[in-house]
C-alpha cells in the first residue's frame, strides 16, 4: 500500500494537545474558512442553485475534513495556520488512497441540468462529490490534500469532532516553528514513549529563498 507524507499546521496550544491526545480536529463544512466550499457549480437555473445549496447543507451534516498540505515549507501556511510561526506542524504518513487532492480552479464550473438529469446514479454521485475537492485557485499556495470523514465515525467532544492519529495514519514528524518557544523537552513530555520514534526538529527561514527549511544546527534548539 502506497503512502504519502503530508502536513497539518497548528498553533502551539492545540498542537501540543493534539500530540498528547493523539488526535486531530475534524473541520466541519460550515466552519471552513472559505464560504465558497461546495459551491463551485454555477447554474442560471435558480432552482438548481437552491439544490446545490441544499446539497452543501446536507453534506455538512454528514462529512468533515482533516486538511493537510503536501509541504511544510510555505511561510504563508505557517503565518496563517501556525500562529505566525509560533506553532507546530505535524507530519503524517497517510495511505494515499485515503487522501483527496484539491482541484484548484480560477472560475466556477457551468452546471448543465439537462446532462445531470441524464446521468447514471453513480455519475450523479461523483458529480456532487467533486464539490468536496474544489477550491478557487487563490488557495493554491496551500497545496492541500484532504481526508474526508463521516462525522458519525468521528469522536465527538462537546461541539467538536476529532479523528484519532491511528485512524488518520502514522505520526512521523513534529516540526517546531521558527518563532516558537516549544522546546525539545516539551515534545518529549507530550510524545512519551513515541519520542524516539518521531523525528522532531525546528525550522528556520532559508538563506537564499522565501522558504521555511529544517534547521540542522540542533544546538540552537533545546
Amino acid at each position: 500500500m502506497s503512502t504519502r507524507l503530508v502536513y497539518h499546521f497548528c498553533n502551539e496550544e492545540f498542537g501540543l494537545q493534539n500530540i498528547e491526545k493523539s488526535r486531530l480536529k475534524v473541520a466541519t463544512i460550515m466552519d471552513l474558512n472559505d464560504p465558497f466550499e461546495l459551491l463551485a457549480y454555477s447554474s442560471p437555473d435558480r432552482d438548481m442553485r437552491g439544490h446545490i445549496k441544499k446539497f452543501k447543507e446536507s453534506a455538512a451534516k454528514q462529512f468533515g475534513f482533516i486538511c493537510f498540505s503536501k509541504s511544510f515549507r510555505s511561510p504563508v501556511q505557517w503565518g496563517h495556520y501556525a500562529d505566525k510561526h509560533k506553532g507546530v506542524c505535524l507530519g503524517f504518513e497517510v495511505p494515499a488512497d485515503n487522501l483527496h487532492s484539491i482541484e484548484y480552479r480560477s472560475g466556477w464550473i457551468e452546471f448543465d441540468i439537462g446532462k445531470y438529469v441524464d446521468m447514471s446514479k453513480k455519475d450523479r454521485s461523483e458529480c456532487m462529490q467533486r464539490l468536496l475537492r474544489i477550491k478557487h485557485s487563490q488557495w493554491r499556495y496551500e497545496r492541500e490534500v484532504r481526508r474526508i470523514l463521516l462525522l458519525s465515525e468521528s469522536v465527538k467532544d462537546g461541539d467538536l469532532y476529532f479523528g484519532s492519529f491511528e485512524s488518520v495514519g502514522k505520526l512521523k514528524e513534529v516540526i517546531v516553528g521558527c518563532n516558537s518557544k516549544v522546546t525539545s523537552d516539551d515534545l518529549k513530555k507530550k510524545l512519551g514513549d513515541r519520542y524516539g520514534q518521531v523525528d522532531c526538529f525546528k525550522v528556520r527561514t532559508a538563506f537564499r529563498s522565501f522558504q521555511i527549511v529544517k534547521n540542522r544546527d540542533r544546538s540552537l534548539w533545546q
